[in-house]
């Protein structure tokens, strides 16, 4: 099933949260997993492709939950929705013109169906920022749970695909790819069981989680905002990741500051608990 929901403009921060609240509370029962939608812009464009998620609990790391006791097992309690693919440079591209806060010349030449890259955790914080006064939706970035829950999609292995990286599954070293250490369009290579791509490699995804060595994270779903919040976690690793740093489980942590070429996003909606 493919939803397209109109746009509702909403001017200041009232009537914003207003607009949020009812726009997420009219769609959320009308979703069911693995619907897809892509939501109204002012210029006649659509947001990112999105997929719901259900809910659901999973181990992280891998695992099924009661096999081992100490396994950290996360429970999703409410649905949500996350990008298809990462964000292209065509949809950065649009929220830059739009808001004409970023460079545009840093783009120049870059090819619309690759992921976008090179932007610090606070220019990824004001994509999803502007995305949700577009759309009037809650649109953030994962959580690092939410993250590895939906990437997995019910698998417990180190791979979407199983416990070995293989051959032409994913876009990093040594994976038997064509693109060799360079950006790949994103689907290029075949989606996780929920619909979800470039979950392994192509390039790095920053997630909202702060970065706490001591601690465990939220077991609820919710992002870790506490701790070094001056570093941000990173999630699916990327073209220049070899096999064993794109597992799922796979975990890596930057200043949110830095600006990498190997370093992107992907988005999630938010419906209302």
């Amino acid at each position: 099933m493919s939803l397209s929901i109109p746009l509702r403009v909403a001017i200041g921060a009232n009537t914003l949260l207003c607009a949020l609240l009812f726009n997420a509370s009219a769609v959320a029962d009308d979703y069911l997993p693995g619907d897809t939608f892509a939501h109204d812009l002012p210029d006649g464009g659509k947001g990112p492709e999105m997929v719901v998620v259900r809910e659901g609990e999973f181990v992280m790391g891998g695992g099924r939950p009661g096999d081992n006791p100490e396994a950290l097992v996360v429970e999703i309690a409410h649905p949500f929705a996350i990008s298809k693919t990462e964000i292209t440079n065509a949809m950065y591209r649009r929220f830059l013109k739009a808001t004409q806060s970023g460079d545009l010349d840093s783009l120049q030449g870059a090819a619309d169906d690759l992921p976008v890259s090179g932007i610090t955790w606070d220019e990824a914080e004001a994509f999803v920022s502007w995305l949700s006064h577009q759309t009037g939706y809650n649109y953030r970035l994962p959580s690092s749970t939410q993250w590895e829950y939906a990437a997995r999609a019910g698998s417990t292995r180190s791979y979407t695909w199983g416990d070995s990286a293989g051959e032409s599954n994913a876009n990093c070293l040594g994976c038997g790819v064509d693109y060799e250490g360079t950006l790949a369009p994103v689907a290029s290579f075949k989606p996780n069981a929920w619909g979800l791509y470039d979950v392994h490699g192509n390039v790095w995804e920053w997630t909202k989680d702060c970065v706490d060595a001591n601690s465990k994270p939220p077991l609820n779903g919710m992002p870790q905002l506490f701790g070094n919040c001056d570093n941000r976690e990173l999630r699916g690793g990327s073209a220049q990741s070899d096999a064993w740093s794109i597992r799922l489980n796979a975990r890596a942590s930057a200043r949110r500051q830095l600006r990498s070429l190997d370093v992107g996003m992907r988005v999630v909606m938010m419906f209302p608990r």
